[in-house]
């Protein structure tokens, strides 16, 4: 009797996925989320200066330097000064604005640079006589009033939230002989608006009490009146 060989299917070679540098087929990494604050600010942004350009003292600004701040090093007081500074560094991103620079002699400028107490000593200097962000140019506080206006917006939120819930809050506290926990605020504060009125209307009926309307306060009125 002859021997019989069973029937396999057929083996099929993957074809390996090969990628180069012209041309990759590569899965791209996700893209990083967006801050909500910065996104306005990405809607109406135009190519300008880079953030390395932003950070040179333009031949206007040096001008004007030398008008208020004369030709003699103030560091050494003796030799000229015949180069410009920046106060806040550029590698921190310090800009290039007349706020940030100090017109010192070269050796003076080396030995700021790398000196800490004297860097730190001008940079109270102008922080005193400019304000915290001194080296800021235009676009850093356009930047930075976005941000500010973005979180100021978030915590007047969260505020309303919290009067929201109050009547609530103190309602389950005085039942329950306690402050309410973290995650039991949480819980609440986690509630959206329709849900939270209904749970506060059942809470009202459960311990046969009406709640307290949070108090409005209007313009100019302070708390504790």
């Amino acid at each position: 009797m002859a021997h019989q060989t069973f029937w396999k299917p057929e083996k099929i070679v993957k074809e390996k996925k090969t990628y180069n540098s012209l041309r990759s087929n590569k899965p791209k990494a996700a893209k990083k989320e967006v801050p909500e604050w910065k996104k306005d600010i990405l809607a109406h942004h135009k190519p300008g200066q880079s953030s390395k350009d932003r950070c040179d003292f333009d031949k206007d600004v040096v001008a004007e330097l030398i008008a208020e701040q004369g030709e003699k090093c103030p560091c050494c007081k003796v030799a000229a000064s015949n180069t410009t500074h920046h106060v806040w560094p550029r590698g921190r991103k310090g800009r290039g604005v007349k706020t940030n620079g100090l017109r010192v002699c070269w050796p003076c400028h080396d030995k700021i640079q790398t000196t800490d107490e004297l860097l730190q000593y001008w940079i109270s200097v102008y922080r005193e006589k400019y304000g915290d962000h001194f080296w800021f140019d235009e676009k850093d506080w356009e930047e930075f009033n976005h941000k500010q206006n973005a979180l100021q917006q978030k915590e007047r939120e969260k505020q309303e939230r919290q009067n929201q819930i109050k009547p609530v809050v103190d309602l389950l506290s005085t039942a329950a002989g306690r402050s309410l926990k973290a995650k039991e605020l949480h819980l609440l504060q986690s509630f959206q608006d329709k849900d939270m009125a209904v749970f506060a209307t059942l809470m009202a009926d459960v311990f046969g009490r009406p709640l307290e309307e949070p108090r409005v306060f209007s313009y100019g009125e302070r708390f504790e009146d």
